[in-house]
């Protein structure tokens, strides 16, 4: 039976609750498709590039206000000035 609640754009649409749509959605957002849907391959690539200077940074312990490359620059460039790791949740430095 198709669950009228899907978005997913999943071809059988037969999920028996939110969580199994939401799932089957982001799975389709992470890569099935050649490109996002509606998106060109400069916004794609723009977008994925955000994404992983926003991983590298929390991977260093710093904690960018906002996923936006002005942000995680910022925060980067904060942490490497004092030595310590920003914190956008707190707007202050982690103790190390």
């Amino acid at each position: 039976m198709r669950n009228p609640n899907c978005r997913s754009g999943c071809k059988t649409q037969d999920h028996k609750s939110y969580s199994d749509c939401l799932q089957v959605a982001s799975l389709s957002f992470t890569g099935c498709f050649s490109t996002r849907r509606g998106w060109d391959k400069t916004k794609e690539k723009n977008w994925d590039s955000e994404l992983d200077l926003y991983y590298s940074a929390v991977r260093q312990g710093v904690e960018p206000i906002s996923t936006k490359k002005k942000d995680i620059e910022a925060a980067l460039m904060l942490s490497n000035e004092t030595g310590k790791a920003f914190d956008g949740n707190t707007m202050s430095f982690k103790e190390k």
